[in-house]
């Protein structure tokens, strides 16, 4: 089913409040969890990317967002936790897997969803996962357990479940759904 007309996160959200995205490098990743923050009233914006981000956010407007940047995963479920505790309408995790991905310590992916996944009983989750050269997730099987709904990123378009969102980048973030 295609849906035209409504807004990145009405998509996303649609059949879930615990929502995992996927796809290569440089298909919109991080600018789509911007943009579902911008559109909530309250969010998190949690990024383990470094700044990457922040070039994006310079050029959007963002009220309603809070940041915080981690580098290990210790740091992620810091923020996990200050962010539960202000209670947002959603967490945005842009990428949850990276650091089981470095050191392959289960605990460190678990622990975040486990609490992510609690969230999600009262407020919306979005977690953006990496994946390998070969196209693989690193950490699939859990991204599988804990989301409600898994959904790729694949050419300009968000695939899942037999629905399919067609988006654009501007320079006021991302339009969709076309």
């Amino acid at each position: 089913m295609e849906y035209k007309h409504c807004k990145i996160s009405e998509f996303i959200f649609k059949e879930s409040n615990l929502v995992s995205i996927y796809g290569a490098s440089g298909r919109g990743k991080t600018i789509i969890g911007l943009q579902v923050a911008k559109e909530f009233s309250r969010s998190i914006f949690i990024s383990s990317e470094g700044y990457i981000y922040k070039s994006r956010v310079s050029n959007i407007y963002f009220k309603n967002v809070l940041f915080a940047d981690v580098s290990t995963s210790l740091e992620l479920m810091n923020s996990i936790l200050k962010a539960m505790l202000l209670e947002p309408s959603v967490i945005v995790v842009d990428t949850i897997n990276k650091f089981y991905r470095i050191d392959k310590k289960y605990k460190g992916l678990l622990y975040p969803l486990m609490l992510l996944s609690e969230y999600s009983k009262y407020g919306k989750v979005l977690l953006f996962w990496q994946v390998s050269m070969n196209n693989k997730v690193s950490g699939e099987k859990f991204m599988r357990y804990f989301s409600g709904d898994v959904l790729r990123l694949a050419n300009g378009n968000i695939i899942g479940n037999l629905r399919n969102c067609k988006f654009k980048i501007s320079e006021d973030g991302v339009i969709g759904c076309l």
